[in-house]
């Protein structure tokens, strides 16, 4: 019962926010000193932090009073200051695809009430915005719920009688630069990290998308937790099993923190219901890789430079997603040629995808968390055994594997049949299953650079008798990775603490 309740136990905190427009006050903008400031800000002077909150209130003002216009149809440029109505205009900026957002709300109106410890923001000029864009048909790779991201609110009172709102994207221009100085702009990452969040936990709850595959199996793919961005490199971010994307909101506020890293990646996640047969996620990896990888140079991206991040069983699929399939992998199943297998042509496609493939192309770094290389002696206890057997694999390879041990068997070889018999992932990820130990377990691709984040619960264990709780020092390590990162009192959730955090950001800031 202990070990069942840990495997079910959640790795993922549920997030939950309150949006509140009571906030706003029906203030009128003070034109002539928010223009004041403006001019000393475009002089290259520093107001006071008095002259800079009254500025940064004029802002947000002029972005409630937008949103009461649209809410009460009114006309949109027009906005209230202490001289009278002046129209404004709104400047996107760097905000790309401006006309897929359908809201802006002032990330102060946001409070987090659950999910993130720690507040990543940025005090400076003009208001800390968030805006969703919604899913469309040429942007598909975000949740139907939207993508959330911050937006920095600038106005521009050049001519004061026409004031301009400037929209900013703070991950591509950090500061505002005039006549020579610089200014940071103002963004709170963390009211846009957990407004995002609280939409986007719905696409997957843990336990049920370990256990129900086939009603969250529409929702896997991939997703992009920040702006579009053709100019940067992408991050993917991939969970384990028992877990969801949401897994990832304590290291990505952290990560914003990190100016080099807020500019230099557009980070994506992989979800998908856990508990499937690890090869057949791993070929779903790969081809929301390849989809990713499409839409990023349709739309003009500069590099397809990708690097993975996968925690416990998330790396062995981050892993997979570097290697390449064939005949010798066909060989450790079947006794006779694909062509020969007597099985319908759906069957044998489906075959083709789990053993003939070649390496996602891009992907230059992998970073493992945790990762279970050699599996689990957790999942080999009666408790795992017992959550296997509530496991739903997918329809198509439940049906796969009835229809070759019933049409096919003599064509198995001893590793084919289990596989056959064996098609959940907690089954796979045992210590004495031949499909963890010979059929994923492959030499790393020399192409690609691997780096290794290790959890250890009790530092004073020997190294190689140590273990983070679920997977041992001994599974966890693997040669020919070009660095290995211990992290002492962690639990298997090192991607979630502190110092593993660290870690992965000291390897992503690496050239």
């Amino acid at each position: 019962m202990a070990t069942t309740a840990l495997l079910l136990q959640s790795c993922a905190l549920q997030i939950k926010v309150h949006e509140d427009w009571n906030l706003r006050k029906d203030d009128s903008i003070p034109l002539e000193t928010a223009t004041a400031t403006w001019q000393q800000i475009q002089a290259g002077q520093v107001p006071s932090s008095e002259q800079l909150s009254s500025y940064n209130n004029a802002v947000r003002t002029s972005v409630v009073q937008i949103a009461k216009n649209w809410s009460e149809e009114g006309p949109l440029s027009q906005i209230q200051t202490t001289t009278g109505i002046v129209e404004i205009d709104v400047d996107p900026g760097t905000i790309r695809n401006i006309d897929e957002i359908d809201q802006v709300v002032p990330a102060d109106f946001i409070r987090v009430k659950k999910g993130f410890d720690e507040n990543t923001e940025v005090n400076g000029v003009g208001a800390p915005l968030m805006v969703r864009q919604r899913w469309s048909e040429s942007d598909p790779l975000i949740p139907a719920t939207g993508l959330w991201y911050p937006v920095t609110g600038i106005l521009n009172f050049d001519q004061p009688t026409r004031p301009v709102l400037e929209l900013l994207d703070p991950t591509r221009q950090s500061h505002y630069s005039a006549n020579g100085r610089s200014v940071p702009l103002s963004v709170d990452y963390t009211a846009t990290f957990a407004r995002d969040f609280q939409d986007r936990q719905r696409q997957f709850v843990d336990v049920a998308a370990l256990l129900r595959f086939e009603k969250y199996a529409d929702r896997m793919g991939m997703y992009r937790v920040s702006a579009f961005d053709p100019e940067k490199q992408v991050c993917v971010l991939v969970h384990g099993i028992n877990s969801t994307p949401m897994t990832w909101q304590l290291f990505l506020n952290q990560a914003y923190g990190e100016k080099e890293i807020r500019e230099r990646y557009e980070f994506w996640t992989f979800g998908y219901p856990t508990g499937a047969p690890i090869p057949y996620l791993a070929s779903k990896l790969r081809k929301s890789l390849h989809e990713m990888r499409d839409f990023r140079i349709k739309n003009g991206a500069a590099t397809d430079d990708i690097v993975l991040v996968g925690h416990s069983m998330g790396g062995l699929l981050s892993k997979a997603a570097t290697q390449r399939g064939g005949q010798a992998d066909w060989d450790k199943l079947f006794t006779v040629p694909i062509e020969q297998l007597e099985v319908s042509d759906k069957d044998r496609e489906i075959l083709r995808e789990l053993v003939y493939y070649e390496a996602v192309p891009g992907i230059e770094r992998v970073i493992l968390c945790a990762v279970p290389h050699r599996g689990s002696k957790l999942a080999a206890k009666p408790g795992a055994k017992l959550v296997g057997e509530l496991v739903q694999v997918p329809r198509q390879i439940g049906q796969l594997t009835k229809n070759i041990v019933k049409q096919s068997s003599y064509a198995l070889t001893p590793l084919g049949f289990e596989m056959a018999e064996d098609p959940n992932s907690i089954d796979q990820l045992s210590p004495a299953s031949r499909i963890t130990a010979e059929f994923l377990n492959k030499p790393l691709n020399p192409e690609v650079q691997f780096h290794s984040v290790i959890a250890r619960k009790n530092p004073k264990d020997r190294i190689e008798e140590s273990s983070d709780g679920i997977v041992p020092y001994t599974s966890s390590h693997i040669a020919g990775v070009v660095s290995e990162r211990v992290i002492d009192n962690s639990p298997h959730g090192v991607h979630r603490k502190d110092d593993g955090i660290a870690e992965i950001i000291r390897i992503l800031n690496l050239p």
